[in-house]
């Protein structure tokens, strides 16, 4: 008995464990998140729902064989362990998020079996925009920031940064938006040198909306300011220097 109990403990938490699955949609399209289970459980004596988690929201939108929006539906049938959630006509703000399937045993907390959908209503980028713009002014061994940024993108675009005839990315800071409505920006650091006067810096954007070939892009060119270098003036002398002789003298001023 104790060892049955202890496999069935196992069992469960593998199974909780491996249940939050990622799946990527678009506007307009249906999608069906599925909650399927190996036990039969009694509708008598156990709660079953779906809700909606998102950045400022936790919802349930279905309990047992009710939805609470016209655009969903549950396939309930708990004796064949299917209880899944069908979306029609997806949309961004009302969909995108979150999705936990629960069962509960009546009269408690606890939840028996969950499966979590993370659900992502895909949206292209806008094209990037630099700051300070198509060029850039920088001073000679002083600090430039260079920032890249995008806006609309679902999920956050990744942005990276090249330099003209690398295909390695630079280090950059990348901070993600979080929504479609906010932008992702991502700063690149640089102590320009004099050499590097008329280098170009490549902003590249991407998420899983776009085709795996198509990249957005955009280039800034560097125009260093080098810093000023003194040049010393010196001394020539001509002709020896003899007692009672005169000696001519001339003075040569660098530019």
């Amino acid at each position: 008995m104790y060892c049955l109990l202890f496999y069935s403990t196992v069992l469960l938490l593998i199974g909780l464990a491996m249940a939050n699955k990622t799946m990527d949609t678009r506007e307009g399209e249906d999608v069906i998140l599925k909650c399927r289970f190996n036990e039969h459980y009694s509708d008598r004596e156990y709660s079953y729902y779906w809700a909606q988690q998102s950045p400022n929201k936790y919802d349930n939108v279905a309990i047992k064989g009710d939805t609470f929006n016209p655009n969903y539906k549950i396939d309930y049938r708990p004796n064949q362990g299917i209880y899944d959630l069908q979306i029609f006509n997806v949309s961004y703000a009302r969909d995108n998020g979150r999705f936990e399937c629960r069962i509960k045993q009546i009269g408690s907390d606890n939840a028996i079996y969950e499966d979590y959908y993370n659900l992502t209503v895909l949206t292209p980028p806008q094209p990037p925009l630099i700051f300070p713009g198509s060029e850039t002014t920088a001073t000679e061994d002083k600090k430039q920031e260079l920032t890249c940024s995008s806006v609309g993108g679902s999920p956050d675009p990744t942005i990276s940064w090249y330099r003209e005839g690398s295909t390695t990315p630079l280090a950059a800071n990348l901070i993600y938006g979080g929504s479609r409505d906010m932008q992702t920006t991502s700063t690149l650091t640089i102590i320009p040198r004099r050499e590097d006067d008329g280098a170009k810096f490549t902003c590249v954007v991407w998420n899983r909306a776009l085709p795996e070939s198509q990249r957005l892009e955009t280039v800034t060119t560097l125009s260093v300011n080098c810093k000023y270098t003194r040049i010393v003036p010196y001394m020539k002398m001509i002709d020896e220097l003899r007692l009672g002789q005169l000696i001519e003298h001339f003075q040569e001023v660098g530019h």
